[in-house]
């Protein structure tokens, strides 16, 4: 054989070895078996180790709502996590109770632990999902959200968000934000979370957080108890830059419970109470253009 092909069988033996999926690729993968949906595998990018992760999710009927964010940083990377779980309770009153059982927690990830995330990230968004036409379908009563969202160098390389019921037709739209939130869940298990204070920048990123997520999803009726566990989130860890998008909030139904979960935020945030006594028998068409001066004086 000439030394001419032996190059060509050795640059294509590299190849082949170069293309071949890993034992951990193929563990992502197996995240898409279902019978719902077909999948087609593309080519994995590959993401700098300097992109930041977030992730959300929540169960409806569990009362829960999470954001967590993995921020690359000097000699490791910050995992903060934000969560909402105010449990189920019967109440008499007018309004639900004015309670905001929020933690606030941080751990420290290694960088290589962070790097084999975001390869695992990365294969996720390759998958091509298409849904197996049936004439039938099932459904469960079991509601949840989903969100994943990875950027770098102030640009967007993956955003997916979804909330609704479990079921053979959805599976297909869920499928790949769920699988980012198992892994990245999975990745965080075994950190050594602490309760710790926000910093003035996780403030004002989950301030923005809560504008980008209001924006995408104000008008979608599958995300209703999405936005109402937002708007009590943001009232404990945003600052005064979530104030305008509350404001917008304010200019809803008098009925709907966001508005009123935006006045307890808005009392929150800027530490004024103009709120009738007692909370949840208050007055909403009566406080909400008291609450609105507060915005306007927090300018």
């Amino acid at each position: 054989m000439c030394l001419r092909a032996l190059c060509v069988c050795a640059v294509l033996a590299l190849s082949s070895s170069a293309a071949r999926a890993t034992p951990e690729d193929e563990a992502v993968k197996k995240l898409f078996t279902s019978d719902n949906y077909t999948v087609t595998w593309g080519t994995a990018a590959t993401y700098t180790t300097s992109a930041v992760l977030e992730t959300g999710d929540g169960s409806g009927h569990g009362s829960t709502l999470g954001w967590m964010r993995f921020q690359p940083g000097k000699d490791g990377v910050d995992v903060l996590s934000i969560r909402f779980d105010k449990g189920w309770e019967p109440y008499k009153s007018k309004w639900p109770p004015d309670r905001a059982p929020v933690v606030v927690q941080r751990a420290r990830m290694k960088a290589d632990a962070y790097a084999a995330l975001l390869r695992a990230v990365a294969v996720v968004g390759a998958a091509q999902l298409k849904p197996v036409a049936r004439n039938e379908a099932t459904l469960s009563t079991h509601d949840f959200w989903v969100q994943a969202r990875l950027t770098a160098n102030k640009k967007t390389l993956l955003d997916l968000d979804w909330a609704g019921y479990d079921g053979s037709r959805s599976e297909v739209q869920y499928a790949r934000p769920r699988a980012i939130f198992l892994l990245a869940s999975e990745a965080a298990q075994g950190l050594d979370f602490k309760n710790q204070a926000l910093t003035d920048e996780e403030r004002a990123w989950a301030s923005a957080k809560f504008a980008r997520d209001w924006k995408n999803f104000k008008d979608d009726e599958s995300h209703w108890w999405v936005r109402e566990r937002s708007i009590i989130t943001i009232g404990v860890v945003g600052d005064a830059s979530a104030l305008p998008t509350l404001r917008d909030v304010l200019g809803g139904n008098a009925k709907d419970r966001c508005v009123y979960y935006a006045i307890n935020a808005v009392t929150r945030l800027t530490k004024k109470d103009v709120r009738d006594k007692p909370v949840e028998e208050m007055d909403v068409e009566k406080t909400r253009p008291k609450v609105l001066e507060l915005i306007r004086d927090a300018k």
